[in-house]
């Protein structure tokens, strides 16, 4: 199909098309008619009025037929394209060379006849076609193919006419949106204009921000200016019209200040002005005309600008600071009076200043003034030097601060900055780093002797925990083998006083135990590697494997995997909660213990844990049981040596195995929290630093 047109003249074909803006429109009554008269006179099941684009063509109306477009090499109008002189008429497509092939004709609709008539417009561009089309062989008529004719003509009566009315329609819109486009442009012009006729200054021409600046309406226009505007009868704006009129020379004035009753209310403003004269075509000053701006605003903020310099430089004053300003292009400075003062020279110039700074400090100043020539650093000076004044001899220590400005390329134009006199803030600083010094040795000896001592302590509890079990171990074995041997033989109040005897040796002898396992927990002074909690699980139930057959324990363990710790104490860990669990089950019932362990990242810890470890990452340990529980309010409590929250004759044990568990997690940096309801049961949650 390509080959119907040259590239140039099928695109002048494509923008004809495009002009008639008629592509993709939603379906009219007056094409879908013309396709229903052209199905009748021909007698054919289908009639399309087809339009052919540069990749397909598309149906403008269609009767018999449900798609609206096919690819455009599958097109028969795109033959219309070679020869435009008359219709094309294609009697049996399925004999036809050019269309044998077509997947219209081997698949839907079967094409079988054709007969397009081309639509072609006042420039001979031929846009598509009014063709019919049957699934069956036939021929048409002179009638027929004449009527086909005059409605393909009526066809680009209609395009025509659309295409008309499209532009009228466009232009309309163009001239509308210009009309707006200019109106708009003049109201929102930020100067006001007005037209000064005649020596008596008649107002003739005024727009809104002139009528506006003044305060007035549009019934001023015809009257005279001090009729107007009487309160500018006090001012010089009359006289200075006057003067334009008569001279014909032009006069602005800049930021000049104007008294104006607005709103019943007279208000200062201040405007940027020209006034113009205006010749006739003698050459006669017959008008002056009045281009005014309100620049009351800027002149406002240049008036705070300048009172905030001010107070910006009486901070400067009061903060003891010297400013200076370098021009790198020019090696040439400014410098305030406190940096004239620091020199003692004056005038003050760029070698003389460097001059001063002393001759060891120099190397790294002049370093660090060029790094503050590169635009890659941040064009940043930041120095402390010292400094020497010319005259008297003093040495000032100086911190200055600068920042370079670069052009487009990078070249560096002037560096601005202040400088700071330091010289008794070091000396201040010194001498609190020295006590700072000889506080630290002090702290330092404190912390040595706390440390000893706390040695001490230790090795005290150790040993006397491990003497105080030989008595206890006596206690228990006499008292045994008195029972043993005065079984029979004592009465019942005898009896009850050895059984209490026994009874006291052995929770005082389990108390030693747990005094003793608590005093070998020392902070920080335990190997951290990494430890299998599955290993230590399995040694756990070894150690309790009598009590957790005699009370038919049901234990639920997921893989724990390998955490970070110490072995030892993270085994002392998980026997006392299990213990714990076992201990607080009432007996009546069959202890269930749960224990899993997963890795969580620091933000997902609860908002209540504080670890003491900065590690991101965490293990979260969980045993869980189904024992009497207990009020949270007591979570505190439960960690602490020596408290119990239930009677000891019922629930027995000692009151170290929780503060074990808690001294534990301590030493790894994690935290050890539970959750519990009377009752409910109870779940303790161990997190430890990965």
């Amino acid at each position: 199909m390509d080959l119907f047109y040259s590239s140039s003249e099928e695109a002048k074909r494509l923008a004809a098309l495009d002009s008639y803006n008629i592509l993709d429109t939603l379906p009219e009554q007056d094409y879908e008619d013309i396709t229903q008269l052209a199905a009748q006179i021909c007698q054919t099941p289908v009639a399309l009025i087809s339009l052919v684009d540069g990749e397909r063509q598309w149906f403008k109306a269609k009767q018999g037929l449900s798609f609206r477009q096919t690819p455009r090499e599958e097109s028969f109008c795109a033959h219309n394209l070679i020869n435009p002189t008359g219709p094309l008429v294609v009697e049996d497509a399925r004999t036809d060379e050019r269309f044998q092939a077509n997947p219209l004709v081997t698949g839907d609709p079967h094409i079988v006849f054709y007969a397009g008539q081309p639509l072609i417009d006042e420039h001979n561009m031929v846009l598509g076609s009014l063709c019919v089309i049957d699934s069956q062989k036939r021929q048409l008529d002179a009638g027929q193919l004449n009527a086909l004719r005059i409605l393909a003509n009526q066809v680009m009566t209609l395009l025509t006419a659309r295409r008309k009315a499209v532009q009228e329609a466009d232009l309309r819109r163009q001239l509308q949106t210009s009309e707006a486009r200019f109106r708009s442009l003049v109201e929102q012009a930020p100067a006001a204009i007005c037209l000064f006729v005649g020596r008596s200054l008649t107002i003739e021409v005024a727009n809104d921000h002139m009528l506006q600046m003044w305060g007035k309406g549009k019934t001023v226009l015809g009257k005279t200016l001090a009729e107007a505007v009487p309160e500018l009868q006090e001012q010089p704006f009359l006289t200075l019209l006057d003067q334009v009129y008569t001279s014909g020379t032009p006069f602005t004035g800049q930021s000049v200040p104007a008294n104006l009753l607005i709103d019943g209310q007279l208000k200062t403003a201040y405007f940027d002005f020209t006034y113009q004269p205006v010749r006739d075509a003698n050459g006669e000053v017959f008008a002056v005309m009045d281009l005014a701006v309100d620049v009351t605003e800027e002149v406002l903020l240049r008036q705070q600008f300048e009172q905030t310099r001010q107070a910006l430089q009486n901070a400067v004053d009061l903060s003891q600071l010297g400013v200076w300003q370098i021009d790198l292009t020019t090696n040439t400075a400014h410098f305030s009076q406190r940096v004239v003062d620091w020199v003692g020279q004056d005038p003050l110039t760029l070698p003389a200043a460097i001059a001063a700074i002393d001759p060891a400090d120099l190397p790294h100043f002049e370093a660090a003034f060029q790094q503050a020539h590169v635009a890659e650093f941040g064009g940043r000076l930041d120095v402390e030097y010292r400094l020497r004044n010319n005259q008297t001899g003093q040495v000032f220590l100086l911190h200055s601060i600068g920042q370079t400005t670069f052009d487009d390329n990078g070249v560096p134009l002037s560096l601005y900055g202040v400088s700071r006199d330091i010289t008794q803030l070091r000396a201040t600083q010194a001498d609190l780093e020295a006590q700072v010094s000889e506080r630290t040795q002090d702290l330092l000896r404190l912390n040595q002797d706390l440390q000893r001592s706390n040695d001490n302590l230790q090795q005290f509890a150790f040993v006397a925990s491990h003497d105080l079990q030989e008595p206890l171990r006596k206690i228990q074995t006499f008292s045994n083998a008195l029972n043993e041997s005065l079984a029979n033989k004592l009465d019942p109040t005898e009896a009850h006083f050895l059984e209490r005897i026994q009874v006291a040796g052995g929770r005082m002898s389990a108390l030693v135990k747990d005094l003793l396992a608590y005093s070998r927990i020392a902070t920080r002074q335990q190997t951290f590697g990494s430890v299998s909690l599955d290993e230590v699980l399995l040694n756990v139930m070894d150690s309790l494997a009598l009590p957790i057959q005699e009370r038919k324990v049901r234990l639920h363990s997921d893989q724990l995997g390998q955490v970070t710790g110490n072995e030892s104490q993270l085994y002392l860990l998980l026997q006392n909660l299990i213990a714990n669990a076992i201990k607080f089950t009432p007996a009546d019932q069959q202890p269930a213990i749960s224990i899993s362990c997963e890795l969580l990242v620091r933000d997902q810890l609860p908002s209540s844990c504080q670890p003491t470890s900065p590690a991101q990452q965490f293990h979260k340990i969980t045993v869980s049981d189904q024992g009497i529980g207990f009020d949270e309010k007591h979570l505190t409590r439960i960690f602490a040596v020596f408290q119990r929250l239930h009677d000891k004759k019922l629930f027995p044990g000692t009151g170290i195995g929780l503060a074990i568990c808690q001294r534990v997690i301590d030493n790894h940096g994690g935290w050890l929290t539970a959750r519990s309801k009377p009752g409910e049961g109870a779940t303790f949650y161990a997190y430890l630093p990965k």
